[in-house]
């Protein structure tokens, strides 16, 4: 018999340097790498860079072969905060100024959908991405939304992460550069970072109690992204219609 057959190829890959080092050393190296891009981006001013950055750090891990990942029940509640984030950053203001030039804010949303939905259809029927991987990735709007809602519907969500924070980075340089060249921001006063605000007691157990509540109904109704969807359903409801205010840790 021949024994070759049962020796490794020389073709095969060899195990990446990350899975050969225990999950705590895991860990340790996805945070130092995580704070090393978070700083170097919020040092040139690039925003959501405390979000940016650790992402970063995770396509770096696992395309080296990290095998740690997120809990499911903090996976949960993450998702549940950011329902909370997009809730409560919905006001009244808006709907008379909404009101007041809807065939702008109507048009040019159509069009943005229509020109995303076209590229990304034919992104999938050309079978360059797998399945709907390519409509969540191009889709606009909200990136850690289209994330979170396209694990829902079967996407790859690593490439609709990868796809759709890049495309905030691109737009993020984009607009910093046309707002420096050709925008006068000299007597704007960039507001500065309170990294650690006092803790309103009473929102801050509002905040909790609607991701917890909002969470579980969205679970209960089998929403697609339930954490997310049912909390920030519940949230908006109490937040405009109850004014309940909320404080996000």
């Amino acid at each position: 018999m021949d024994s070759s057959a049962e020796q490794p190829s020389p073709d095969l890959p060899t195990l990446e340097r990350m899975a050969r080092m225990r999950r705590l050393w895991q860990w340790l190296a996805l945070l130092v790498v995580s704070l090393l891009f978070a700083g170097a981006l919020e040092l040139a001013a690039l925003p959501a860079a405390l979000l940016i950055g650790p992402m970063l750090a995770a396509i770096v891990a696992g395309t080296n072969g990290a095998t740690v990942r997120v809990p499911r029940l903090l996976f949960g509640a993450a998702q549940a905060i950011v329902g909370c984030l997009v809730a409560a950053s919905i006001s009244a203001d808006i709907f008379p100024v909404f009101y007041k030039e809807w065939p702008l804010f109507l048009g040019v949303v159509v069009a943005t959908v229509t020109a995303s939905s076209l590229l990304g259809w034919l992104i999938s029927r050309w079978r360059i991405l797998p399945g709907t991987t390519a409509v969540w990735g191009s889709s606009p709007g909200a990136a850690t939304a289209m994330v979170l809602m396209a694990g829902a519907f079967g996407a790859d969500q690593r490439l609709v992460a990868f796809m759709q924070y890049l495309r905030v980075i691109f737009v993020s340089m984009t607009a910093a550069l046309v707002a420096k060249m050709w925008v006068d921001t000299s007597e704007v006063e960039i507001p500065a970072i309170v990294w650690f605000p006092p803790i309103d007691a009473q929102a801050f157990a509002a905040t909790i109690g609607i991701a917890v509540v909002g969470g579980l109904a969205g679970k209960l109704c089998r929403l697609p992204s339930p954490f997310f969807l049912g909390t920030f359903i519940f949230g908006t409801v109490v937040h405009l219609g109850l004014g309940v205010e909320m404080q996000l840790p």
